[in-house]
């Protein structure tokens, strides 16, 4: 028994690691317990405070997102642990929050208000900044910390087609003041103040409106499929993103139609709420999204959200969609035949076409809406046209069924 335990301490000596009891046993007779290497060593020195630690955690690959995790008190330096920092971070964090590539360490990001206590949780930012061509979908934050960087795509794909809408629309309005345009108007100046019965500065604020309904359906559609993971969401081939691109055009366009033709059909659903956006007989660029809120909740918001969910882009894309769809909204209500507008070319559905549609004998006719006229050529609502010279100067969309 007595070699049993001569052995026994020398193993102890020259492997502490193989201690079951996690003692440290010392040739001096001192047993006593192992002290922990990721705790700094106790000093009589005092030394100077250092400022927390941002652990920066990248996917590892060039969309990677960073997530940026505050830790307080700061870990000990690697000369006093002989561990690097890195390595005690990947031994203190909890598996779910490991990354699958690198871990970087840098200085911690300002805090907003540092006088006020947080709560002792976890808080997903989604405007977190990306890494190189990266996307920053999300960024895991403890509080006192925040991320810094660029704007989410969820965020763009909100409010990008806003801003494109008010930019378009702006230079149509910049393109009416020029005289010599006149001769491209489908409908001259003085039949726009006689039949349009609404003033500007009210499709204005209907236009608002409406956007802000669609900007609280996006944000919370974006919140309930958003990935909390902080893994980014890769951008598929260019081929995938033509072939999303024509099916969210398709399944926009008929969910517009058939909605759209309803609303004319139901005389409750005409009187109470389409009416709105016909109080515009002659249209123009900015109140292209002049409806009624609830129209405007079922025609675009709704039928965007399907179109994004059907077609399966990744927010990055819709920010190139919608953006576009916007365009070609804001163009079939401008109220000119421009000549090399590519728009007006490549698309059967354009001014001239909705123009008919917004006239009294158009009514029951030309309900597509914003890319093609497929629906209306195959279900027999399709009023052809042709562009004609009005008399007394400019031009006209003159529907042929009425020679």
């Amino acid at each position: 028994m007595a070699a049993f335990a001569v052995l026994k301490a020398l193993l102890a000596s020259c492997c502490p690691g193989n201690n079951p009891d996690g003692m440290q046993h010392r040739p001096d007779g001192f047993v006593g317990k192992r002290p922990n290497p990721l705790l700094p060593v106790a000093t009589n020195a005092h030394p100077p405070a250092r400022p927390p630690l941002t652990f920066v955690l990248t996917d590892g690959d060039r969309r990677a997102r960073h997530r940026y995790i505050h830790i307080s008190p700061p870990l000990a330096p690697a000369a006093a642990t002989n561990l690097p920092q890195e390595t005690q971070l990947r031994l203190l964090l909890p598996p779910s929050l490991l990354p699958v590539g690198e871990i970087r360490v840098g200085p911690a990001p300002p805090v907003i208000n540092p006088s006020r206590p947080s709560r002792p949780q976890f808080r997903l930012q989604k405007s977190a900044a990306g890494g190189r061509g990266g996307s920053g979908r999300g960024a895991l934050l403890l509080p006192g910390a925040m991320g810094i960087g660029a704007v989410s795509d969820e965020l763009l794909g909100t409010f990008v087609p806003i801003a494109v809408y008010w930019l378009y629309s702006g230079l149509y309005v910049a393109l009416d003041g020029v005289g010599r345009l006149d001769g491209y108007r489908l409908h001259t100046r003085e039949e726009a103040a006689t039949k349009n019965v609404v003033s500007k500065a009210t499709v204005v604020r209907g236009v608002l409106v409406q956007q802000a309904f669609q900007v609280a359906v996006s944000l919370t559609l974006f919140a309930v499929i958003g990935d909390e993971s902080g893994t980014g969401q890769k951008q598929p081939p260019a081929l995938v993103i033509v072939l999303q691109f024509i099916t969210a055009m398709v399944v926009m366009d008929t969910w517009q139609y058939f909605m759209h033709r309803y609303m004319h059909i139901n005389k409750f659903l005409y009187k109470h709420i389409h009416s709105k956006h016909h109080t515009l007989v002659v249209p123009y660029s900015f109140g292209a999204l002049y409806n009624h809120p609830l129209e405007g909740l079922i025609l675009d918001t709704i039928g965007g959200a399907l179109s994004f969910l059907v077609s399966g882009m990744t927010p990055r894309t819709s920010i190139f969609f919608f953006s576009f769809a916007t365009i070609k909204t804001v163009d079939d209500h401008c109220g000119l035949w421009l000549p090399g507008n590519i728009l007006q070319a490549l698309f059967s559905n354009n001014s001239a076409y909705h123009d008919i549609h917004h006239q009294l004998y158009g009514n029951k006719y030309n309900f597509s809406q914003p890319f093609f006229v497929m629906w209306d050529k195959i279900l027999g609502t399709y009023m052809p046209y042709s562009i004609e010279q009005r008399k007394g100067g400019g031009v006209e969309s003159r529907p042929a069924k009425l020679d």
